[in-house]
C-alpha cells in the first residue's frame, strides 16, 4: 500500500478529528459509578452456638456491605444481610457447624460495587452438655376456624368436613395443654336440635371419641343464667370465654384452677376473650399458669391497633392478677399481629417487654433469629403460621422464621423443641384435607 502524502494525511487526520467531535456532542455524558476493592481482614470477631459476629477493615467511601454465608464452600443457596457499618451479628445458626462467609461493596440500592473478599471458613461452638430431659412439658396454640367462618376458598371445607382433620392433627402430637381459638360456642350450622352442640364441644367429642383423653377447662358456652344459649341472655359469670378454649391431657396434667376475662372491646361486635388456668404436671408435680387468647383484627387499622395493645396489657395484668404465686407461665394465642405489621408489632412488644419470652426470637422485619431465641431445636419453624387454606403452606424462606401471629411465649425455661405442625407430602403440600387456615404450634418446655 503505498504512503499517504502530508497533505493528505493532515486531512485524514482532520477528518477523524471531527468524526470524534460529532460522536462525542451527540452522545449522553454517562456518570461512572465507583468500583470499591474487596474488604480486608474479615475475621470472626466472636461466636457462640447461634452466631457469628464478623469484622472487617473500612472501605473508604462504601454506601453498605453485604455478607453472605453458607454451609457449602462454594457459598452457592447462601444467606444475605446488608449492613452499613464494618461489623455483622449472623444469627440463627446450627450449633458446630462449619460456616463460610464472605464480604463486598454494594450501592444504597443493592446493586454489586466491587468483588467480595475471599470466603472465611468459621465454626459454630457445640451446644453445652445438659442433663436429659425425662419430663417435658407439651403445649400448643391452634386456631381452628370457626364453623360459620366459611368463606368458600377453593381448598376450605366446612367444619363438618375439617373435623377430623383437626382432630387428626391434636392427636397426632398429643399436647398436654392446648389453646384453642375459634372454636366457636354457637351450635354448629347443621344441627337443628335444642340444645344442639357448639364447635368447641364438637371437637372435644371428637377428640375423646379418637382415644385421646382430653377435658376443657370450662365447658359453658356463654356467660348466661342459662349458659347453653345467647339468646335472651341474662348475664352472669361463668367462666365462659366464647371460641377461645383450653383443652388439657388427663393422663399428664391436673386442673387446679381457671378463669376467663373479658377483653376491651367497642370497634367489632364480637367479644374477645381471655382464658387461664392453673395446671399441675402429673410427672414432675410442678405447677403453671397457662393463658390462651385470641385478639382483635383488621391489621390495617390504627384504632384496631392501638386496642391490640390494650388488650395485650390486660394479658399482663390478668397473669400478675391471678398467678400470685409466681408460678412458670406459658402464653398461647392468636394475636392478629405480625413482624411486619406497622408502626410495630404492638402485643408482642407489650408480652416481651413485660418480660416474657419467645422461642422462635422471631424480632420485628427480622427473618434471622434474633440472639434471645431459646428453642433448642425447630421444626419447619420457617413456615408462616397463618396458612389461608393454600395447598402448599406458605413460607417466606426455607431457613429462619416464617411471619406468626400465633404465638407460644414463655417465662424464664428451656424451650427444647418448636414445631409448625403440618401433613405434607415431599413437595410441601397437605395431604388431604387443610384442617385449618392457621397451622397448629407446638412447644416442648422444660418448667423450672
Amino acid at each position: 500500500m503505498p504512503l499517504l502524502g502530508r497533505s493528505r494525511l493532515k486531512r485524514y487526520v482532520a477528518v477523524a478529528i471531527a468524526c470524534l467531535f460529532l460522536i462525542s456532542a451527540d452522545a449522553p455524558l454517562t456518570k461512572l459509578e465507583p468500583t470499591f476493592k474487596a474488604p480486608a481482614t474479615v475475621t470472626a470477631a466472636d461466636r457462640d452456638v447461634t452466631s457469628l459476629t464478623l469484622s472487617w477493615e473500612q472501605v473508604a467511601g462504601a454506601p453498605a456491605y453485604r455478607v453472605e454465608q453458607s454451609t457449602n464452600p462454594g457459598l452457592t443457596a447462601g444467606s444475605y444481610y446488608t449492613v452499613t457499618a464494618p461489623t455483622a451479628e449472623i444469627p440463627g445458626l446450627s450449633p458446630d457447624t462449619t460456616y463460610y462467609v464472605k464480604v463486598g461493596v454494594v450501592r444504597s440500592d443493592g446493586t454489586a460495587a466491587g468483588p467480595y473478599s475471599a470466603p472465611l471458613e468459621v465454626r459454630t461452638e457445640p451446644r453445652p452438655k445438659v442433663a436429659p430431659v425425662e419430663h417435658p412439658l407439651r403445649v400448643a396454640s391452634y386456631n381452628v376456624y370457626c364453623d360459620y367462618c366459611f368463606a368458600g376458598h377453593p381448598n376450605e371445607l366446612p367444619w363438618s368436613g375439617r373435623r377430623d382433620a383437626v382432630v387428626s392433627t391434636i392427636k397426632s402430637r398429643m399436647p398436654d395443654v392446648i389453646g384453642l381459638q375459634e372454636a366457636s360456642a354457637a351450635r354448629l350450622k347443621e344441627d337443628t336440635s335444642v340444645p344442639g352442640v357448639a364447635q368447641f364441644e364438637d371437637l372435644h367429642n371428637g377428640l375423646v371419641a379418637a382415644g385421646a383423653p382430653y377435658e376443657l377447662t370450662n365447658t359453658a358456652r356463654n356467660n348466661c343464667i342459662d349458659p347453653n344459649t345467647a339468646t335472651n341472655c341474662q348475664e352472669q359469670y361463668r367462666g365462659a370465654s366464647a371460641g377461645v378454649r383450653i383443652l388439657f391431657n388427663t393422663s399428664t396434667v391436673t386442673l387446679l384452677s381457671q378463669g376467663a376475662v373479658k377483653l376491651a372491646s367497642g370497634l367489632q361486635s364480637d367479644d374477645r376473650y381471655l382464658a387461664w388456668a392453673i395446671l399441675r404436671q402429673q410427672a414432675t408435680n410442678k405447677s403453671f399458669f397457662f393463658v390462651n387468647v385470641h385478639l382483635v383484627q383488621h391489621l390495617g387499622d390504627p384504632a384496631y391497633f392501638d386496642l391490640r395493645q390494650k388488650q395485650a396489657q390486660q394479658v399482663v395484668e390478668t397473669i400478675q392478677s391471678n398467678n400470685p404465686a409466681g408460678l412458670p407461665v406459658l402464653i398461647a394465642g392468636d394475636l392478629n399481629s405480625n413482624k411486619w405489621a406497622k408502626p410495630t408489632n404492638a402485643p408482642y412488644d407489650v408480652l416481651t417487654q413485660a418480660g416474657f419470652l419467645d422461642p422462635l426470637g422471631n424480632t420485628y422485619r427480622q427473618d434471622l433469629p434474633s440472639a434471645g431465641a431459646t428453642a433448642e431445636r425447630r421444626i419447619r419453624s420457617n413456615l408462616d403460621s397463618y396458612n389461608g387454606f393454600s395447598r402448599k403452606p406458605p413460607a417466606r424462606n426455607n431457613y429462619g422464621n416464617g411471619t406468626y401471629m400465633d404465638y407460644i411465649l414463655t417465662s424464664r425455661m428451656r424451650t427444647l423443641e418448636w414445631e409448625t405442625v403440618v401433613d405434607v407430602d415431599d413437595q410441601g403440600n397437605f395431604k388431604g384435607v387443610i384442617p385449618s387456615d392457621h397451622n397448629m404450634i407446638r412447644a416442648d418446655v422444660l418448667l423450672p
